[in-house]
């Protein structure tokens, strides 16, 4: 019966061993690794490079690039299908100080 516990705790012992190898690969654990996802908040005065990271757009995309990112982000983000608010307005921002650049 005690064989049956040690084996249990053993295996235990390897799973949460495999999920902490795997979560410090990918950056979830240790803050670095592999992680692709942006760790910052929004700043007080948006810049051109924080809208361009808003709409997934590099610095010299066109203005049809930015309006097909803008729209698709709003579809997926729209107060009215449950979206926040809030990201929305951001959103929009984004979409307003890259165009006024582009003109």
């Amino acid at each position: 019966m005690s064989s049956l516990i040690l084996f249990g705790a053993g295996l235990t012992a390897v799973g949460l061993a495999g999920r902490l190898l795997i979560k410090s690969s990918t950056g979830a654990a240790l803050g670095g690794g592999l992680s692709i996802a942006y760790k910052g908040g929004f700043e007080r005065q948006m810049s051109k490079s924080e809208a361009c990271k808003i709409l997934s757009v590099p610095m010299t995309s066109t203005p049809n690039k930015i309006r097909e990112n803008h729209r698709r982000l709003m579809i997926a983000n729209h107060p009215d299908k449950g979206g926040s608010p809030y990201i929305a307005s951001k959103i929009n921002e984004a979409k307003d100080l890259l165009d006024a650049k582009k003109k």
